[in-house]
């Protein structure tokens, strides 16, 4: 095929066991591209006549891991993750950085699809043409940071004792997922290097449906070539040098905003977007650099503007929790929302999100949700088993292990905003469904629409086919 394609996708049918090898045409290549758009005509041709009783969490759902044409390309590295969603029950196309996506190109294929469901856990190893099914019982029940110390120590150790280095082999890419996924979820996340998550959409249920704890690829090939070396090289220049001009994203990191999104611009989500400013310079980017930054310019694999920070708690009560910064999203979401101003409790929060596999923003999404229904009298200490007031981050973290684990209120939560309030408002009797921010299923990113300072519009987020995913609109219509 060329034209930055291996021209090749591993189809792997959990349920007989079967792995083969799945060619597109090069017009449909050319057409849909990758990623987002080739997963609409997968899932159109494959499902679209049944689409409506297709059940997300079954066996028919496909769950597709995909590539493009530039990834390899510097700074192409992102994996686009995709199926019918658990949130929305419509396409949504999820991505994340890391190694996965250049490794699974060097191993020789554009992407995974994945159909049916194991019936014990396992996890799918991709090298260099090849691919099988292992066991993965001892992983399952593992939060993110075990499973990927785990999977690394198990597969650099083969790698080692095949063709000795010295302990030089670099990491696999991992894609994979931890409790919340296993649990399904519906606000799973597929996670990738312990801190990057594909969020939106929910797939990580879908994974943990199909016993699916992790993706794993090694490839030691070359990329496909593209049609013009020098048009590719021309455009990627571009983006570098624009990359590269972003020396604010750089220093401070996206986590600049969790003080300027709330006191400049009014659009930061405040105890569940009943506010949307606040004036807490202790939540500035200035605090997170002096009582929690640990690296700075760190970035995703092949980024440029290496814009994460590592944030982690060194001290004190929440000791050993570790995150990277966080981001502007979790830091709005599992800060401000939940009435927390203290960058110690959000890198807590945060590395919770992480470790469980939950999308930070639904997770802090629904957790500002439960509290606010406690707040008005809705959800009780009875329906909780513990009070969850705006600012106590124990009890959220708390709380988000339920959730991930289905135990208690947190088999409802874990439903996701939408569906919980329906579910609430049945055993309540009260509508709560307004007080449930998001679209189409999927909680809104952490810009709000009053203040008209922030993107996206309402009218953006209204007719998103992605719902409330604020990565997908380009701000106006």
């Amino acid at each position: 095929m060329g034209r930055g394609y291996a021209g090749k996708f591993l189809e792997v049918d959990l349920t007989s066991g079967e792995i083969k090898e799945k060619r597109f045409s090069d017009e449909m290549l050319r057409q849909y591209i990758g990623g987002r758009s080739l997963a609409c005509k997968i899932l159109w041709d494959r499902l679209g006549d049944k689409w409506e009783s297709v059940d997300p969490l079954g066996p028919e759902n496909i769950f597709l891991a995909l590539t493009g044409p530039l990834t390899g390309f510097y700074p192409g590295a992102r994996i686009c993750i995709s199926g019918k969603s658990p949130q929305s029950n419509g396409i949504v196309g999820s991505t994340v950085g890391g190694e996965f996506a250049i490794e699974l190109k060097c191993s020789g294929y554009d992407g995974v699809i994945i159909t049916g469901r194991a019936p014990n856990p396992v996890y799918i190893f991709i090298r260099d043409g090849n691919a099988e099914i292992r066991d993965a019982k001892h992983l399952w029940g593992k939060d993110g940071k075990q499973t990927v110390k785990l999977i690394n120590k198990e597969i650099i150790k083969e790698l080692e004792s095949e063709r000795p280095r010295r302990r030089l082999w670099r990491e696999p890419g991992i894609i994979y997922i931890g409790p919340a996924g296993e649990n399904m979820s519906r606000i799973a996340a597929v996670e990738q290097k312990w801190t990057h998550g594909a969020g939106y959409g929910g797939y990580g249920a879908v994974m943990g449906s199909k016993n699916l704890k992790a993706i794993v690829a090694k490839g030691t090939g070359p990329l496909p070539d593209p049609y013009d070396y020098e048009k590719v090289k021309e455009l990627l220049n571009e983006v570098i040098e624009y990359l590269f001009m972003q020396d604010s994203l750089r220093r401070w990191g996206t986590g600049s905003g969790g003080y300027v999104v709330g006191a400049d611009m009014s659009s930061e989500p405040v105890r569940n977007w009943q506010e949307e400013w606040h004036d807490r310079e202790e939540f500035g980017v200035d605090e997170f650099e002096r009582r929690v930054w640990l690296k700075r310019y760190w970035g995703d694999y092949g980024c440029p503007t290496t814009c994460l920070k590592v944030g982690a708690v060194l001290r004190g009560p929440l000791k050993g929790a570790i995150t990277d910064n966080p981001d502007y999203e979790l830091q709005a979401y599992l800060g401000p929302n939940l009435g927390i101003f203290e960058p110690e409790e959000n890198v807590y929060l945060a590395s919770i999100s992480d470790d469980l596999g939950f999308c930070g923003i639904q997770l802090g999404n629904i957790l500002g949700f439960a509290a606010e229904l406690y707040q008005r009298g809705i959800l009780t200490k009875e329906d909780l088993g513990f009070e969850l007031r705006w600012g106590d981050a124990r009890a959220f973290g708390r709380l988000a292990e339920m959730i991930a684990r289905r135990e208690g209120i947190g088999d409802i939560l874990a439903e996701g905003t939408y569906r919980a309030a329906l579910k609430i408002k049945e055993m309540k009797g009260t509508d709560v469904l307004k007080y449930a921010v998001q679209v189409k299923g999927i909680a809104i990113g952490a810009h709000g629409i009053r203040s008209g300072l922030d993107y996206p519009s309402p009218i953006a987020y209204a007719c998103n086919v992605q719902g409330g995913d604020h990565t997908s609109v380009a701000g106006e219509i």
